[in-house]
Parts: C-alpha cells; structure tokens; sequence
C-alpha cells in the first residue's frame, strides 16, 4: 500500500490534482490552463529593438540597424517564420542585413525572411551546421519519433487527448524547413559591428552546445538562448546528448556580470530594468545550480538515482519563482540525466551489474502475486486509488509476458491517460497520452505524422559530403541477416567522378576510405540515385531494374548485399 506522504507528494500516487478542460476539450493540470495561450504581438523593448512574442515558443528579436535589420531567430519551421516576417513587414520595410540563429531548434525558417538572390549574412555558433546535419544523419529515426511525442504531433486536435495549441502551433500544416546554412561563425567573446549596430558574442552551452547569448552594449540588452520561461530542460524525454548544468548556469553568470539592464530570453518575457534582469538570471542560475549540486550531494552520499530524485526539491523562494515552474519538464527527470550524465547508468548496487531478463524478472512478480489474473486486479485497483504510476508499472510485468492481452493494455492505456491529465509538464503529457493511444491502436509510431517539422531538406542532404551517406549504412546493419556475409563493394558515382568503396563484413559495415584493387561487386550510379537508395526513397532492387544503378556483377547479389541494411 503506498503510504500518506507519497500520496500528498505526488500526482501520480493519488495526490488530488484540479484538472481543467481547454477550448480544444483537452484535459490538463489546471496549472498548464493558466499558461496561455495568448495572442501574438510586437513589444518594444527600448529603441531599435522589438520583440515578437508568442508567435511561437521562441522569442523572435528585430535589432534595427542604420540601413536595415538584423533577426535574432526566425523559427522552427516555414509556417512559424512567414507569420513572423508579415510582423517584420508591419514594423518596418528596412531589408534584412543578418539573421543571428540563437542555436540549432530555431534555424529552421530563415527561407522566410531571405527571397531568392538576396544576400544575408547568417551569424552562427561554429557547431550549428554541424549538429544541424547530426541530427538528420544517424539518429534521425529515433529523433523523429521521439521528437514526435515530445510535442504531442501524435496526439488528436480536439478531445480529452488533445495537444496543446501553445505548445508549438500544432495546427499549422506547412512544417517544412527553411534552414540555410551559416554564413559566419563567431567566436566566443568575439566583438562584431553590422550595419552601426555593436554586438558581442558568448558561447554558452544550455539546451544544445551551441548555443549563443548577445550582448548590445549601446542598447544596454542581452538577449540568450541560457534562460527560459520554465525550468529549463537540463534532461529531455526526448534523449539527447548530455546537458552540462555547469556550463549553463556559468553562461548565465556571465550575463549577471554584465548586468544589462534589458534581458531578452528565447521563451518568455523580456525584462526592463536592470534589477529585474539581475533577479531573473540570478534565480534562474540558483535553480540550476541547486538541482546540480543537490544531485552530486546525493551521489557522494552514496544514494541511487531514485532516491535523490525524490528527495532533491527547490527551496520555496524558488519554487515560486515563476520561471523556474516544472511546466516544461520534471525536477525528478533532471535529476536522473544529472546522475547519468556525470556517472553513467550504473548506480553501484552489485544486483544491477548483471540483472536478470525482463521477461524472467516479469513471469516471477507475477507468479508472486498469484498470477496473471490476481496481478491485473491488483492493477485495477492500484487505479481506483488514483495510484496511476502503481498501476502502469504492475500492469507492464503482464504485457511483458503476453503483449496481446486486452485487459492489460487498457488498465496501461488508462494509467497512463490519468497520469497525462495531471501532470504540469506539457512534454510529460504528451507522451503519455501518446503511448495510451499507441496501446489502444489508435497511433503508430512508425508513422510520423506529415505536419512533423523536417531537421533538413532532401536538397541539404545531397548537398553533403557523400563520404556521410556510406557511413550512415554503419548504423543501419542487420547483424542477423549479414552474419555470413563477407563482400567488397566499389559503388562509382559517375556525376562526381568518385568511387566509394564498402565492406560487409559478418555483422559490420565500413567505410572504405582506400579501395583494394580487388572487390567482389561494383555498380555505378548517380549521386543523387545513390543518396535516395540510402535513405529508402527507392529500393536496390527497383534501380538496377529500372538501370538507374548498373553493375556487370550478379544483380541479385547485389540486391542481397543491400537487404542485409535496414532502409
């Protein structure tokens, strides 16, 4: 039985939690119904400086210059970026001298801002085109598809289920990218003056580390990607790379040395007096700071990654502080990418070293509780309780162990919906609610859904070196099928003039930078053919047939070479 305290503490172990019922008939914790949405506008900051605020989540920045603008941000996808250049166009018709991206999320609608021929210098972090291409190349399946129910892009439009129409105008239809490439990369602390306007640029890694933060020495502004709206996403469910807490709330220092007196963040409001800005960094960075420190506390004391997450809390001054609200993400999730990030998944129980199969440890909690029957009433019950998280934590040791039974899945799905419901985190809500949906049949998540936003275009990625698209094969190899399988391929790409060479060696894909003189099959191709072939958009077997890939080898060993890849 789950005791007092743990029901007073959480929402998902029977807490009571006020929900209420949004325009689009979504169901949410009464606190994400006070967070918006609200209309979009123009606010100007001090002269020169505008901000456009809540066309999306991000905070758009117009900087005027002597002769032109200069754009801080223009978006996640085409859609957001041409609302936000009509509002440009009803602010001033001065052209376009630059467009800064903050970090890589919203680089992805300056097509927007930029008409064919113009020339507009694009200012950049040195790793955003880089992380940019990573991002489409080697995890963008899991990208995607995570990325997908991190936004709710899965869930319906209208109904208890619904996403939330702040959280990224999800009604919008065109969601395809408008990235351009960085024409200039700064350096940290480097000064830069474009059209009369002076700036000076810090690296200061938060969310991505190639964030930047602006300051505007004649504006008396800083404008940063290192404090949001929200406590910021230290962890993402999403999975990313790991997010140093430390360099981010060092950036953050930076900003209270200066001590500007406007503060502009990527998400949320501006503030305009310097004690203002200084009690919004200074917060902001003490709430990252306490998470950090409290999470390494805990470790030196010897506690696992659980314990400390239920045990690290903000002091009340800041959790009331309104930016460092859990609408975004959890405390408790930080916590836990904390503890990985700075050790790793082991958290030094010798039981953990080599644990038994989850299917083994599943048949025996279910034998312990008298079987699978008594299990899925000791679930239904569990929900009755309120005790959402109890119940889809019993009910997943029957579905581990017969995946098709109908009962189980709908006790899941039904936890799992409650467990959306009261959650203030939009991105905890949205996969829950997805993954009920994904339970009861209603989503797949294999199919990701057309309005998702693109991280490239077909004609960024043919533009890369085509070295990566060999490489990429690495990560797409099925060892079971390929286990026997020991063959050289030349592939030559008679538009480039360049020969590629690939070994399939028993369960292992490698890039050959030099080919032997000798290989076993050889076909000849475009670049264009080789990429789509790559990417799935046409498969092996369909080209050599159709002679847009030749080869005087076997085709059919060709095509079997190519089936052992997962495309």
């Amino acid at each position: 039985m789950i005791n007092q305290e743990m029901k007073q503490n959480s929402p998902y172990l029977g807490r009571e939690v006020e929900t209420a019922v949004l325009p689009n008939g979504a169901i949410v914790n009464k606190f994400l119904s006070l967070m918006g949405p609200a209309e979009p506008n123009l606010i100007s900051i001090t002269k020169g400086i505008t901000v456009l605020r809540r066309f999306s989540v991000d905070n758009t920045v117009i900087i005027e210059g002597n002769e032109g603008v200069i754009i801080w941000d223009t978006g996640s996808y085409m859609s957001i970026g041409r609302r936000k250049y009509e509002a440009l166009r009803q602010l001033t018709n001065k052209p376009i001298k630059a467009i800064i991206y903050s970090h890589n999320h919203y680089a992805m609608a300056a097509k927007a801002f930029v008409k064919e021929g113009e020339e507009v210098e694009i200012i950049a972090h040195p790793d955003v085109h880089k992380n940019v291409i990573n991002g489409a190349m080697e995890l963008a399946p899991t990208y995607q598809r995570n990325g997908a129910q991190h936004a709710g892009y899965f869930l319906p439009r209208t109904g208890p289920d619904a996403t939330l129409a702040q959280f990224e105008n999800v009604t919008d239809n065109d969601k395809s990218t408008g990235y351009l490439k960085p024409t200039y990369v700064v350096k940290d602390g480097e000064e830069l003056m474009l059209d009369g306007v002076r700036m000076q640029f810090f690296h200061t890694p938060s969310d991505t580390n190639d964030s930047l933060t602006m300051w505007l020495p004649d504006h008396d502004t800083i404008i940063t990607n290192s404090i949001w709206n929200a406590f910021p996403n230290i962890y993402t469910l999403r999975g990313q790379r790991y997010r140093n807490p430390v360099e981010w709330k060092n950036g953050i220092d930076i900003i209270r040395q200066i001590n500007p007196q406007y503060l502009i963040p990527i998400h949320g409001n501006a503030t305009k007096t310097r004690a203002e800005s200084y009690e919004l960094a200074t917060s902001y960075r003490d709430g990252i700071s306490f998470i950090y420190s409290q999470t390494i506390r805990g470790i030196n004391n010897g506690l696992k990654p659980d314990e400390i997450a239920e045990r690290v809390k903000l002091p009340e001054h800041l959790a009331k502080f309104p930016q460092l609200c859990e609408a975004y993400g959890e405390i408790t999730h930080h916590v836990k990418g904390i503890y990985s990030g700075e050790l790793g998944w082991f958290s030094m129980d010798a039981a953990e070293i080599n644990p038994v199969p989850i299917s083994f440890r599943s048949r025996r909690i279910i034998d312990g509780f008298g079987g699978i029957d008594k299990l899925i009433g000791a679930s239904n019950k569990a929900l009755e309780e309120k005790e959402y998280a109890w119940a889809a934590e019993l009910i997943t040791h029957v579905l581990n162990v017969d995946s098709k039974n109908q009962k189980a899945i709908q006790i899941k799905a039904n936890a799992l919906r409650q467990m959306g419901y009261v959650t203030t985190a939009v991105t905890s809500r949205a996969i829950y609610l997805t993954q009920a949906l994904v339970l009861e049949g209603k989503v797949s998540l294999e199919k990701i859904p057309a309005v998702f936003p693109g991280i490239i275009d077909n004609s960024e990625i043919k533009s890369l070196p085509i070295e990566k698209s060999i490489k990429i094969l690495e990560f797409k190899i099925d060892p079971s099928k390929s286990k026997k399988i020991d063959r050289i391929l030349t592939i030559k790409l008679k538009d480039l003039n360049q020969k590629l060479g690939l070994h399939v060696r028993r369960g292992v894909a490698e890039y050959l930078k030099t080919i032997p003189k000798k290989t076993d099959l050889s076909i000849e191709t475009t670049s264009n053919i080789w990429i789509d072939i790559v990417f799935g958009e046409i498969a092996m077997e369909e080209a050599i047939k159709n002679g847009k890939v030749i080869t005087k080898d076997d085709g059919e060993e060709v095509i079997r070479l190519f089936n052992v890849f997962e495309l």
